[in-house]
């Protein structure tokens, strides 16, 4: 996901043009459409490109995000953050995001309008120096002219309406608040703020737009903010709030705990939509707007909390101690948020930088073991106590006077042999002959996973040789250790075998 946070943005003034002709539906349409289906899922989206006129005629870019699903939906209009735009540097498309996902799942279309001089947009960007309000103004105004058009679309609800945007997409949505469409029924404002390279200390102007905007609107307002934002002092980000919703009294706040090492980036983790998730609900659902999940496929597992099972560090609790697990680990350890670490039988397996992370190492894990679950989360351990599926008691079944052979080894992803594991015998037959080597030559068993293509080839490892006694019918017990780590400290495991006779 890319960052949606707010750099200071070098601005330049606007140029001015023609005046554009108002459009009809008739004459809007994409110059492009694709279909998209997230990572891990199997539901499709439709993503519209347009480039439409604002009422001075500079082509603005937007994305329309419209779920597989039969309409008129209702429209989301959300604006993304200003990360690192300047006049040499006009970022990226908003597309699909969190956030977006978050409205595609409820059946919202979902419109991702570009300002001036951002992405593919026209123009330059708007700038009033330190008159952050009115810079906030301008850029409402495009929004709405680009909003107005895409809401004349037949596949459009106009009627229902909902707003949001983060960062400096925040503050131009709160400014677009003081000039809603008609059918504008809520707002989602996640911490909202812009800054300019120019102007210092400018804690004062955000506060006095904030009170300015809250003065002329009523739509109801959730807004999201974090304790430990890098672009908002707490006392800042509180004083804003507070004078917005003094005016505004239908203003709610989510006031978020600590989230990584900055709330600011909230929306770019899974982890990030469960503070706010329930009371955007209830606002939408007060506003009668759709509010719970049709398309599942459109969001991201959601992490759980801790377990309390195991400090995040601490490598002496993981379900298995060999060496393979603790360098998987090691890898987790080592990669940014979002991420997840996932455990099975006989492999694990690290989810990092994807839509889904959580999701994405399950289905790794799974197409090479069985028994997977989630281990950990981001910063914390969210294990449950999960029972194996490999049992350390096996029965097997032999005809009377037959050897049985069963046979350990363990592979490289070449099928070449990472080590021979050592056998030792804890307690014998007692009615039977037993034969032990570890330079013995067989044929892997596996039943799932990359090593499968190494059942056909002879490998080097370990076998166990059982032969009962002539004359002996039932069950015979033998028990073994059998090595699990190249590391000597690492304790083997051990596994019985019943050998009933028939």
């Amino acid at each position: 996901m890319h960052s949606c946070a707010v750099s200071c943005l070098a601005f330049m003034a606007a140029a001015m043009s023609f005046l554009s002709p108002p459009l009809n539906a008739a004459s809007i349409a994409p110059i492009s459409e694709t279909q998209t289906t997230l990572p891990e899922r199997h539901t499709a989206f439709s993503e519209q490109l347009f480039r439409l006129p604002t009422r001075d005629g500079t082509i603005l870019e937007a994305t329309l995000l419209l779920p597989h699903m039969a309409g008129p939906f209702p429209l989301a209009i959300v604006s993304g953050g200003a990360s690192h735009i300047s006049g040499s540097n006009h970022g990226t498309r908003d597309r699909y995001d969190y956030l977006s996902g978050y409205f595609l799942a409820r059946g919202y279309a979902v419109l991702r309008p570009m300002a001036r001089g951002f992405a593919g947009s026209g123009g330059q960007l708007i700038s009033d120096g330190c008159e952050l309000a009115t810079t906030a103004r301008r850029n409402a105004e495009d929004t709405r002219d680009i909003s107005a058009a895409i809401a004349e679309l037949s596949d459009i609800d106009a009627t229902r309406i909902v707003t949001a945007g983060l960062s400096f997409g925040g503050w131009v949505q709160m400014a677009m608040g003081t000039m809603p469409l008609p059918g504008t029924r809520a707002q989602l404002l996640f911490f909202p703020l812009m800054h300019v390279s120019s102007c210092h200390n400018d804690a004062d102007r955000l506060l006095a737009g904030a009170g300015e905007f809250g003065a002329e609107t009523r739509l109801p307002t959730l807004w999201v903010q974090g304790e430990n934002d890098s672009l908002a002092p707490t006392a800042t980000w509180k004083a804003m709030f507070a004078a917005y919703r003094e005016k505004n009294p239908r203003a709610e706040l989510v006031d978020v705990p600590p989230f990584l090492n900055d709330s600011h980036s909230l929306l770019n983790d899974p982890d990030g939509l469960r503070p706010w998730l329930s009371q955007a609900d209830a606002m939408l659902e007060q506003a009668g707007l759709p509010h719970t999940v049709v398309v599942s496929d459109y969001l991201p597992a959601l992490p759980p909390p801790s377990s309390g099972y195991a400090e995040l560090n601490d490598f002496s609790r993981l379900p298995a101690r060999n060496d393979m697990m603790r360098k998987a680990y090691q890898t987790f350890l080592a990669q940014q948020t979002p991420r997840a670490f996932v455990i099975g039988d006989d492999v694990e397996s690290v989810g990092a930088h994807a839509f889904d992370p959580i999701t994405s190492a399950l289905s790794a894990c799974n197409k090479a073991s069985q028994n997977c679950h989630l281990y950990a989360y981001d910063n914390r351990v969210v294990w449950q106590e999960h029972s194996s599926s490999q049992t350390n008691e096996q029965t097997i079944t032999v005809p009377a006077g037959k050897v049985v052979s069963v046979f350990y080894s363990v592979l490289n992803t070449d099928c070449s042999p990472r080590y021979v594991p050592a056998i030792k015998l804890v307690k014998g037959p007692a009615h039977g002959a037993l034969r032990m080597s570890t330079s013995a030559i067989g044929l892997a068993h596996h039943t799932v996973g990359p090593l499968m293509k190494c059942n056909a080839m002879p490998v080097k490892g370990s076998v166990l040789q059982y032969r009962s006694d002539p004359d002996f019918s039932g069950t015979d017990r033998v028990t073994i250790t059998k090595q699990t780590s190249t590391d000597p400290q690492d304790p083997p495991v051990t596994l019985t075998y019943l050998f009933t006779i028939d």
